[in-house]
């Protein structure tokens, strides 16, 4: 075995390389046939809160959050046969705190083929999900911005009604001659009418808030008709102000995904928006949205395609269409920054954003993301 000498001191190939996975910047693990850790660097004590001692009396399972055991259960078997995978998980620390890791991992066999151990590489990446996050929290505000003069025109409309209704409902009561029970059910029928003015601005109220603030951004089962119905909710004021025809197949209840509501909702809105405005020069113009079972490499998804009449995407611009500020639209109408952020959100849920176009004929977009039982 070579030697070097470091401090005056020899040091064998064997302590050079512990003392250079010790010092990596990233946590490293192995583990055995059983899910029983048999190795860990410095970095993972530090990063976990455990001792290299308590590590190593631990199963894999062990350190990683409840929600995502099964999975890492069914990784572990995937990376037993195919020898190698990259994914993102959540580890545990000791004091419970929940911390999102990238893992590359490759499996170690013997000269028969018989697995030995898996040696991974998790690099903390909360900082990445941190501005993740704050970039899609910047896009979903900016789409408030784009949709700010609509909003206005939303809530006006169901004022003036309130607004009419309540003068009618004061001259109702102070006109004279009328029979008491004619004149409780005009004022009754006026009343109605102020409670379902009142009840839409409330709706649209709650819609832009959570959307805004980003509630409810945890995972859960997610009606896919429900993201896309709110979706149109949002952006009904310039779905009707650019004359587009909408049609929409998808049913209640018939296609779930697990993902977090609002940031779904955000790459629909942004869809149905680009869209919209893809459409403004057309004498024709249809939005179809249509939802399907497919297969999305090795996972069961739903594809779901937002299909327009516009004037298409030139060849030589679909991949650029996906980059971060790349617009075609106006100075001032386009941040350039929604299907990028739409497509991260996609891959974020496991899955992806993909275009097809014709120029001159329309584009659709679809969404793929995975299936799951409601």
């Amino acid at each position: 075995m070579s030697q070097m000498r470091i401090d005056q001191m020899q040091i064998k190939d064997a302590d050079i390389f512990e003392i250079l996975l010790d010092n990596f910047p990233d946590m490293i693990h192995s583990i055995d046939d059983k899910g029983d850790i048999v190795y860990t660097n410095k970095t993972a004590e530090k990063l976990l809160g455990f001792t290299r001692t308590e590590l190593a009396s631990m199963n894999i399972r062990q350190i990683y959050a409840d929600e995502v055991l099964d999975l890492v259960n069914a990784g572990f078997a995937d990376l037993k046969k195919k020898g190698d995978k990259t994914v993102e998980s959540l580890l545990k620390a000791k004091d419970g705190t929940k911390i999102p890791v990238e893992i590359r991992s490759f499996s170690i066999y013997d000269d028969n083929g018989n697995f030995l151990r898996t040696f991974s590489i998790l690099r903390d990446i909360r900082q990445v999900k941190e501005l993740q996050n704050s970039l899609i929290h910047a896009g979903r505000l900016a789409a408030i911005g784009e949709m700010a003069s609509g909003v206005a025109h939303d809530i006006n409309n169901p004022l003036t009604v309130i607004m009419l209704s309540n003068e009618m409902a004061v001259r109702e009561i102070d006109r004279q001659g009328t029979p008491p029970e004619q004149k409780l059910e005009k004022i009754k029928g006026r009343c109605l009418d102020i409670q379902k003015g009142s009840k839409s601005i409330q709706k649209l109220a709650d819609h832009l808030r959570n959307f805004s603030r980003g509630v409810a951004e945890k995972q859960e089962t997610v009606d896919l008709y429900d993201a896309i119905a709110d979706s149109l909710f949002i952006a009904s004021n310039k779905v009707m102000s650019a004359r587009v025809q909408t049609s929409n197949d998808l049913s209640k209840g018939c296609c779930f995904t697990t993902g977090c509501p609002n940031q779904l909702e955000q790459i629909f809105i942004n869809l149905v928006g680009n869209a919209c405005d893809a459409m403004l020069n057309c004498e024709e113009r249809k939005l179809t949205i249509s939802v399907s079972p497919c297969l999305f490499g090795d996972l069961q998804a739903w594809r779901c395609d937002i299909s327009d009449t516009g004037t298409g995407i030139p060849p030589e611009i679909k991949e650029e269409i996906f980059q971060s500020f790349f617009t075609t639209k106006e100075k001032g109408k386009g941040t350039g920054l929604g299907l990028s952020i739409s497509r991260g959100i996609a891959k974020n849920h496991k899955g992806d954003i993909q275009v097809t176009s014709e120029v001159g004929k329309g584009t659709t977009f679809s969404v793929f993301l995975p299936r799951t039982e409601a």
